[in-house]
């Protein structure tokens, strides 16, 4: 048998989709086409087969002697030898009369839209459905721009490398350009070892020239007019090859790009993954000069490639169902930042695609399957599992260290070879090359914090016999010590809980130390899985049941505080109602809801949970401290009405006069606390600071002979104050008191939740006012909106656009600030219901900057 080149065997796959009449192939189309070679041959050659002779199937080896010959039959020759010497040479030799820049420009299309195709056809979301991404344009831009010879495209597993090339050779091919564009994938580069030639000459067999002619006389400037000759490779990375493969193949790519980087026309491109790119660069970048390598977003992880950014989030689903309305909020869009992650999604909803589904769940949900499809059911599992295992064991939880030296688990990774390679390979591990002059240095890491963190709570649920208890929450609290990874693992073992039927143990969450913001992030989370659980299809008896009684206090009372506030933090208390609550935490909850809608300026729903807590008798509301439906009506009737409840006041008076001996019962401390904040601020309305102060010290009183306040509400009560000094115009006072929050904040900001935030900034914007530092107000103002977008605090927002515009001199010195705060505090008002007549700007008693309103008194 003559020897097999890649241009006769492209040549016959044409041949052959010739002769079935197949335009241009899918992976359905092998089915019948099998069947036509059946019929034409008496010969079989399976659908399987055919998938990995165009392309759909991956394939390690050349087609087999047998498979080649049958398709050669098919087409009418008496085998592949035959087919060869009939049709092969004499081709080559009549392209070999004619070479110039057309011919190659022709034989290279074909190899690069059948490239095209394969990879279309093997997108996770249909190609046609996809987007091109803005980042390709700006990258070849530059590149093409700059006295560069070659360029990259690095990033992780998953980031859409591929689909975002494939959009830009799309386009390239559409336009009236005369570059010559050749592309394809790093496996057929095993074509090079099976060819027995270097990669230079295997290159010209691919676009039918052979070895003994010169290339150069390919590139006449004449015929070329100004053309480009792409070099396009995708996905070049080292797992993908045996051994020293990838050493050989690399080493004759550079020699090509050596030879060509002196001839501005010849461009090289690359697609790798990032840990490729680094283990390989020192090989690569020895012309520094030569290679783009783009804006690298990721330091760490050394990508040019970013992530999707919400308006590409946006483009992307109207492109996948043009009738989505409803658009996810932004803390959820990040999550479906990454494409991979988008396309998981996509395959488990691609018949009624629809962002509604979308929660804080949903992403757990996707690295699962995921995970299931590419680890436990995948080649090597049980090796897979206990690789993993192994890996995590060698990890140091409390110094941080969550990357292994290769060197010192190089035994481990032999035991488990297979398995390690095939978690290299669909990038849930990967290998970083950190070597120096002094060292050798190789670290395996994970492939994202994703799998990083399901694989810890993995091994530690397996190490605590799979229970989610209270020695597991005291080793996370112990090992995790304010650290980005505990949350997210503490969040993978509840949802083992709920699938384990163990959800008893959401009782314990009380216990595990969280900083108020991951205590938001977490209550959010375990309010979707709540609700996920009871409505869910997978709804059980024993979840069932878990629902019929009443919600045990230390989950519960785990659910409330002011700082939790939030976009979703509704729709996690709503879920606390499904259970068969007491009346006295029904009380509480709908007063929590209540609060809500006041900040958020619902007014429609704060009077539904008036009604709500009107139907309750007298008696539970006795056990509070303060009544919480006179604070919540208090405040109801001055949004609503501009009216000041006289008799609210009274009752505040009296309780700082007579402060009440603190309950010993810390559950009953916790309901106390939340409605001494909410009477707190209920005290602005009367516009009296000095009785907020004295309310803020009978607090104070009390919670001295308790346990210790937590962090968050003594921010809160230290806001209080810092209000109480801003009407009062104390700009010393005022200045001292915010101090220490300003000072906590540059210190832990980290423990400021989006609503605390939103605060802090109302806070800033106040010091500004009262020291007329007037230039700083508007970047605050930016930061103000921003967080208050994300806690759904409408309330300080108006209010701070109210102090805004009661400042005169704000109004000479900065017309064009002042006339945009008033447009949006006009427009606040209107869609939210509120009365423009009653929020209107007078002089106050606190020198014209408090807020003020038109009042009535009502007893």
């Amino acid at each position: 048998m003559i020897s097999f080149l890649p241009v006769q065997f492209e040549t016959l796959k044409s041949r052959v989709l010739a002769n079935a009449n197949i335009r241009s192939i899918t992976p359905g189309d092998c089915k019948a086409l099998a069947l036509q070679i059946y019929v034409k041959t008496k010969l079989t050659v399976s659908e399987t087969t055919l998938k990995r002779v165009y392309g759909f199937a991956y394939s390690k080896f050349k087609p087999s002697l047998f498979t080649i010959d049958v398709l050669a039959k098919y087409c009418g020759f008496e085998g592949w030898d035959n087919f060869c010497e009939l049709e092969s040479v004499p081709a080559a030799k009549s392209q070999n009369e004619h070479i110039d820049w057309k011919t190659l420009s022709h034989n290279a299309a074909k190899i690069t839209n059948f490239t095209l195709q394969a990879l279309k056809n093997r997108s996770g979301i249909p190609f046609n459905q996809t987007i091109r991404r803005r980042f390709i344009d700006d990258h070849f831009d530059e590149f093409l721009r700059g006295d560069y010879t070659a360029t990259v495209f690095a990033a992780p597993s998953g980031y859409g490398k591929t689909i975002g090339l494939c959009h830009w050779i799309d386009e390239k091919l559409r336009s009236d350009s005369n570059d010559i564009i050749l592309f394809f994938s790093s496996s057929a580069l095993m074509n090079v070892f099976l060819s027995g030639r270097d990669l230079n000459d295997w290159l010209l067999a691919l676009l039918g020239y052979s070895h003994e002619e010169d290339v150069a006389a390919l590139f006449d400037i004449n015929k070329r007019h100004d053309g480009k000759f792409y070099l396009i490779i995708d996905g070049f990375d080292e797992h993908m090859f045996k051994n020293d493969q990838f050493e050989l193949v690399l080493n004759q790519l550079m020699d090509i790009f050596s030879f060509y980087q002196s001839h501005d026309w010849f461009k090289l491109v690359l697609t790798m993954r990032s840990a490729n790119w680094i283990n390989n660069k020192h090989n690569m970048e020895f012309g520094l000069n030569n290679w783009f390598t783009g804006f690298i977003t990721d330091h760490d992880l050394t990508t040019n490639v970013p992530l999707f950014n919400i308006q590409e989030i946006k483009e992307l689903c109207r492109s996948i169902n043009p009738d989505i309305q409803n658009l996810i909020a932004i803390d959820v869009a990040n999550n479906f930042n990454h494409p991979l992650y988008f396309q998981f999604y996509y395959k488990q909803h691609k018949n009624d695609f629809s962002l509604n589904n979308i929660d804080h769940i949903c992403i757990y949900e996707l690295i699962s399957i995921f995970i299931l499809n590419k680890v436990y059911l995948g080649h090597y599992a049980t090796e897979k599992i206990l690789l993993l295992k192994a890996l995590v064991d060698e990890m140091d939880f409390k110094n941080g260290v969550y990357e292994l030296d290769k060197f010192k688990c190089n035994d481990l990774l032999k035991q488990y070879s297979h398995a390690y390679n095939e978690l290299l390979s669909i990038g849930f591990l990967r290998e970083v090359n950190s070597s120096n002059n002094f060292q050798f240095k190789t670290l395996v890491q994970f492939g994202n914090n994703n799998f990083l963190e399901f694989t810890i709570a993995r091994k530690l649920l397996l190490d605590n016999n799979q229970r989610f208890d209270l020695n597991l929450i005291k080793l996370i609290n112990n090992a995790f010590n304010d650290n980005e990874h505990k949350l997210p693992v503490i969040k993978w073992c509840v949802i083992h809980a709920v699938k384990n039927g163990q959800q008893e143990s959401f009782e314990l969450l009380a216990q595990t130390d969280l900083n108020p913001k991951e205590k938001s992030e977490l209550i959010i989370f375990l309010g979707d899985l709540l609700q996920k659980v009871c409505f869910g299809s997978t709804n059980t008896e024993a979840t069932a049941n878990y629902f019929k009684q009443d919600c045990g206090d230390g989950l519960f009372y785990y659910f409330f505080g002011l700082e939790l506030v939030h976009t979703d933090y509704k729709k996690a208390l709503q879920t606390l109602l499904k259970f068969e609550l007491s009346d006295h935490k029904k009380v509480l909850t709908y007063t929590a809801l209540a609060t809500i809608a006041i900040l958020q300026l619902d007014i429609k729903q704060l009077e539904e949970h008036l009604a709500k807590l009107k139907s309750f008798p007298q008696y539970d509301f006795q056990q509070f401290a303060i009544n919480p439906l006179h604070c919540l009506n208090a405040i109801y009737q001055y949004l609503k009405y501009g009216m000041i409840r006289k008799d609210f006041f009274a009752e505040i008076t009296r309780f700082y006069f007579n402060p009440p001996v603190q309950n010993e019962n810390i559950y009953d401390q916790k309901a106390n606390d939340l409605i001494y904040l909410l009477a707190a601020y209920s005290t602005f309305i009367c516009q009296k600071p000095l009785k907020t102060l004295r309310f803020v010290n009978a607090v104070n009183k009390i919670n001295k002979t308790s346990i210790e306040t937590s962090f968050a509400y003594n921010f809160f009560l230290k806001i209080a104050v810092s209000d109480a000094y801003f009407l009062l115009d104390n700009s010393v006072e005022l200045l001292n008191s915010s101090s220490s929050i300003s000072v906590s904040y540059k210190q832990e900001e980290y423990l400021f939740t989006p609503f605390m935030k939103s605060l802090l900034y109302g806070l800033k914007i106040k010091n500004a006012l009262i020291a007329a530092d007037y230039s700083v107000i508007n970047g605050y103002l930016n930061c103000l909106n921003q967080v208050s977008d994300e806690s759904g605090n409408k309330f300080s927002k108006l209010f701070i656009y109210s102090s805004i515009l009661n400042n005169d001199e704000l109004a000479d010195l900065d017309p064009q600030l002042y006339k945009q705060v008033a447009y949006n505090h006009t427009r606040l008002l209107r869609e939210c219901g509120l009365s423009t007549e009653i929020f209107v700007k007078q002089k106050s008693s606190t020198n014209g900057i408090g807020i003020v309103m038109k009042v009535r008194v009502n007893n």
